[in-house]
């Protein structure tokens, strides 16, 4: 049985992509975009789990709005850095992330963060920025 140490890890694809069959090796220079659309896929799923709900690594996910309320009164805070811990511990593509929240948004209601990442792998290392927002359903989406 082969381990899980020897898994090819070349590749541009995340796990779950590979798994699908869905993942290829990118060509040189040509597929960085393809490498970034990965890592949002991967992101949307892992900031849209809840601590607690993975057993396996029970830390994955972010706090739950309601949770983050009951913290204290910096609640974008407290999201803004569950946020920037969630990428660093689970997204191992991307090597230095910064995570912001504008201090003036239109809805003082509407949660929303902008997101600048350096994602490498191999010879390929892009910057890559992004926004992410809370929905009406409270779950993060990809912009």
């Amino acid at each position: 049985m082969p381990s899980l140490s020897s898994w090819d890890r070349g590749s541009a694809a995340s796990l779950f992509d590979r798994i699908r069959g869905e993942g290829s090796p990118p060509s040189p220079g040509a597929d960085v975009e393809v490498l970034v659309e990965s890592v949002k896929r991967q992101l949307d799923q892992v900031l849209n789990t809840r601590p607690g709900s993975c057993r396996s690594a029970p830390e994955l996910g972010v706090v739950d709005l309601n949770d983050a309320t009951q913290a204290g009164a910096d609640i974008r805070g407290r999201i803004r850095e569950a946020i920037r811990q969630c990428i660093r511990r689970y997204e191992p593509r991307i090597v230095h992330v910064e995570v912001r929240s504008p201090d003036e948004q239109a809805n003082p209601l509407e949660m929303s963060f902008q997101v600048t990442a350096h994602v490498r792998l191999e010879h390929i290392e892009q910057v890559a920025s992004f926004n992410i927002h809370m929905d009406s359903h409270r779950h993060y989406r990809m912009v």
